[in-house]
């Protein structure tokens, strides 16, 4: 799979205007911090704390959403509503599912910075 299957660098670039260097501002943020959220899922899914997990996953979406990856965004919006909902038992289940879309668009975002953006 192509990384403009896994992110839109186009639609993400038409968010910034054309701006790269904002974009690559951004992407080198949320290389920070989406492990970071993903990590605070986990533990508040360990804890069996569907709110938190709903709340991280939230923050997670948003910081997704820059970068038009339809994947990552609807694995997020899965756990965000499992969480809303109190349901660690399907959180849990869903957690799989977003690490592993994260870590693709993670992987796809380091790819097109190290290639100066050409998706």
């Amino acid at each position: 799979m192509s990384n403009e299957q896994i992110f839109s660098l186009t639609e993400a670039l038409a968010r910034t205007d054309q701006d790269v260097e904002l974009f690559q501002t951004l992407a080198e943020l949320f290389l920070e911090h989406g492990p970071k959220d993903m990590d605070e899922i986990k533990t508040a899914l360990d804890a069996r704390d569907a709110a938190a997990a709903g709340r991280s996953a939230h923050r997670l979406k948003g910081a997704v959403l820059q970068f038009c990856a339809p994947a990552a965004l609807e694995a997020a919006m899965r756990m965000e509503e499992a969480g809303k909902a109190g349901d660690v038992a399907a959180a849990a289940g869903l957690c799989g599912k977003l690490e592993s879309e994260l870590s693709r668009l993670l992987d796809a975002l380091r790819q097109a910075m190290d290639k100066g953006l050409a998706a």
